[in-house]
């Protein structure tokens, strides 16, 4: 049965609930406000958003003038709209109004889910479960991300249905007008919180006119949960309709899919692993034993509880069906109901503690040895059972908010969490400032990921480098990937076999060969050459010998030319005595890439000695002094293999990862080196012995067949100054210092903002002229 507390106890709770939900609001402040700008990148995005609606006055709210250089967006507006006015009337910063409402509805949530559990179970359960939200570690990650919408959502779903739980304390008319208000919100603010908040509720509709004797209702009841459901998507039916196409597009990115390449990242590396579910799962059963327990029965009220928690845990497996997004924001709605049957098992544990305590301190001879002396007696008479009670309550919290990981956030934890997550700081911000004030409204911005959703927040168009596991929109793939590859590497060439990056203007990879493993999206690097450390020695016309780095001729010309076959990626560098020719080929469907590298001079007095190549690896290396150098490394299992066709140079391994090739060059004053580059993934059997038989066997194969042609894939190609074209870029904020270098060299860019954190690059129009 419902266990009652005891009036003298009633009191109290308002006043602890209080306390708990002012803690609440102090914690999310202090992690939110700590370094002065509200942790995550999402904001930034929100900010876009409303902007979007407040500045041009549009009513198209599935439009974002900013957000991935503007167009279709899926972000559903109800939270930026409310925002926005908070903004307008307060005249707050956007982002600090943003977070002021957000740790608001955060802390409210405390409230809520007292009152729920209040209504389902009992009070001092209410209250356990109002101080677990207070420090839960879902409802605080999802703040410091930034995943402000999805907050809002997470609040007024438990409060919808705590409303259509109160039937006796609230009349009917009010009472379902409000919910169905506040079910309108839901579904006008996240879409994935409208999808859960729909299904959990269709769910229990079901149930319940299915098994109204047993679950003691009325099926009238049980329909008004449906008339609640009908007139919330009936209030925003104009909105609905118009999002309705974007998110029943099998050819979107939202829940299905959409781009294989999407499908591909979000399977293994957002999927929930089923041994992290399994325990959600034993606290589903957990829960069903409880409420038995309490209630004789499992009535309607606990029925939502464990639906709720089911479906929610459920749904982090839904790709079975094709239903593709981040499986683990389903846990973010398992977070209340399993908290509640957590506090449920506290509670009952601690009851059932307590009474054995209870009769072993109301023995007969306990009680002779507390009577003789004063000092027993007075601590018998402080172990009364609510004593008792509230010591076994407060053991269990702290074994549960310390012992079970992700339950609870620590401010240790938090604080590190937010350390983690934290985009804006002082130097970013004054870069914003500055574009705010000395740039064009209607330029178009290149940035990474996290920094890019603030600046387009700052009311810029923005193409973010943004992974595809985070996108929504199938319109932001192609954008992202052309941001992303601008900002890592001058050209990209791409056969299906292996993939070669150049950066052209920098020094560090010139180029580099990464492969793509199995069952990995991401290609691995492994083998690169450095112009910095690659050197020529020549006599001149006055027989004097010098030494020049590559890296210290001018670049003279760059070009990738493609067609169906092959890619062809050609450097010209020089000065007044030298100038060197390199030249990339990649092949359709051959795994081996030609470099040709070629020296020459115009005064016939100039004469090579030497050419000294360093290259970089992640493997083990081993020279065949015949024909080829091997590279092995047996933890990925890749392989890499140059084969030199003519010039067989002198092969020195400088490191564990790293080599020199120094080729002869017999003072000539036109020379011309040609080899073969590949890196690979091989087969792992289960001796060595036979691996490594089988590898040196695969090797020596690649020498007498390393131009044949093994598959029929497409040449996919980048190149730099194209994607500038396409997406239109006028400016590129960096802040990856390794590249400024890179941009601060090319012609194409004009620095014209730098400071401790970030770089702003202005494109010259001009040279991107054909």
């Amino acid at each position: 049965m419902q266990t009652e507390d005891k009036p003298k106890i009633k009191h109290r709770f308002p006043l602890l609930l209080l306390v708990i939900v002012s803690f609440s609001a102090l914690y999310r402040s202090l992690l939110v406000f700590f370094e002065g700008f509200p942790p995550g990148a999402d904001i930034g995005l929100h900010n876009s958003l409303m902007h979007s609606i407040t500045q041009g006055g549009n009513t198209n709210f599935l439009f974002n003038t900013y957000h991935m250089g503007g167009g279709n967006s899926n972000t559903f507006p109800g939270y930026h709209i409310f925002v926005s006015s908070v903004a307008l009337y307060t005249g707050l910063p956007d982002y600090f109004a943003q977070a002021i409402v957000v740790i608001l509805f955060s802390s409210l949530l405390v409230a809520t889910a007292f009152l729920i559990t209040r209504r389902i179970l009992n009070e001092s359960i209410a209250l356990i479960v109002a101080f677990l939200v207070g420090i839960s570690y879902y409802d605080i990650f999802i703040l410091l991300w930034s995943g402000y919408p999805n907050i809002i959502a997470l609040l007024l779903i438990p409060l919808v249905f705590y409303l259509l739980l109160e039937k006796d304390r609230f009349t009917r008319l009010p009472r379902l007008t409000a919910a169905a208000l506040l079910s309108a919100t839901i579904f006008l603010t996240h879409s994935l919180s409208s999808i859960m908040f729909i299904v959990i509720s269709l769910a229990v509709i079901v149930v319940g006119l299915s098994f109204p004797r047993k679950l003691e209702i009325a099926r009238r009841y049980v329909l008004e949960w449906g008339v609640v459901l009908f007139i919330g998507g009936l209030i925003v039916s104009p909105f609905l309709i118009q999002a309705a196409p974007i998110y029943l597009d099998l050819n979107s990115a939202v829940y299905t899919g959409g781009l294989p390449d999407i499908q591909a990242l979000l399977l293994p590396l957002r999927l929930v692993q089923i041994e992290f579910v399994l325990p959600f799962f034993v606290c589903f059963f957990a829960g069903f034993a409880y409420f038995k327990f309490m209630q004789r029965k499992v009535r309607f009220p606990a029925l939502l509880i464990l639906l709720w928690l089911g479906i929610s845990v459920a749904l982090t497996q839904s790709f079975v069906v094709g239903f593709y997004t981040d499986y683990e924001r389903f846990l973010y709605f398992a977070n209340l109901p399993l908290i509640i049957i957590v506090g449920t098992g506290i509670f009952l544990v601690t009851q059932q503690l307590a009474k054995v305590t209870n009769r072993f301190l109301s023995a007969k001879r306990l009680t002779q040895v507390f009577n003789k002396t004063r000092f027993l007696r007075s601590i018998q008479s402080h172990l009364t059972r609510q004593t008792v009670v509230v010591l076994f309550a407060t053991l269990l919290l702290f074994g549960v908010v310390f012992g079970i990981p992700h339950f609870s956030m620590m401010p240790s934890e938090g604080f590190e969490m937010r350390n983690q997550l934290q985009v804006m700081d002082r130097s970013g911000y004054e870069a914003l400032q500055w574009i705010g004030n000395n740039t064009p409204v209607d330029s178009v911005f290149v940035a990474d990921a996290l920094y890019g959703w603030w600046l387009g927040g700052a009311q810029r168009p923005t193409v973010s480098a943004v992974d595809p596991i985070f996108l929504t929109n199938a319109r932001e793939f192609q954008p992202a990937l052309l941001a992303t590859r601008l900002l890592d590497a001058n050209y990209l060439i791409d056969n299906g076999l292996i993939q070669l990056r150049e950066d052209g203007y920098g020094a560090n990879r010139n180029p580099e060969f990464l492969v793509k493993q199995t069952n990995e999206y991401y290609p691995t690097a492994f083998l690169s050459f450095n112009h910095n450390q690659t050197a020529f020695s020549y006599y001149t016309a006055n027989n004097n010998q010098q030494t020049t780095e590559l890296s210290e001729l001018t670049i003279r010309e760059m070009a990738l030319k493609t067609n169906d076959t092959t890619a062809t990626l050609t450097t010209i560098r020089g000065n007044e005595w030298v100038n060197f020719t390199q030249t990339l080929t990649v092949y359709q469907g051959i795994q081996f890439v030609n470099i040709t590298q070629a020296l020459s001079s115009n005064n016939l007095a100039v004469g090579f000695t030497n050419m000294e190549l360093l290259a970089q690896t992640r493997g083990t290396i081993t020279v065949n002094k015949d024909q080829y150098v091997a590279i092995e490394d047996p933890y990925t299992n890749i392989a890499g293999q140059l084969i030199f066709a003519n010039t067989q140079p002198t092969v020195t391994q400088i490191t564990n990862n790293a080599f020199k090739l120094c080729f002869n060059l017999t003072t000539q004053s036109q020379v011309e080196i040609n080899f073969y580059v590949s890196v690979f993934e091989y087969l792992r059997y289960d001796s060595d012995l036979t691996t490594k038989t089988e590898l040196e066997q695969l090797f020596l194969n690649n020498t007498k067949s390393y131009t044949d042609k093994i598959s029929e894939d497409p040449i996919e190609s980048f190149d730099y100054k194209q994607a500038l074209i396409e997406l239109n870029v006028g400016y590129v904020v960096l802040r990856d210092y390794t590249q400024i270098q890179r941009f601060r060299s090319d012609p194409t860019f004009q620095l014209v903002f730098y400071n401790q954190r970030t770089a702003i690059f202005q494109v010259r129009q001009s040279s991107l002229s054909p």
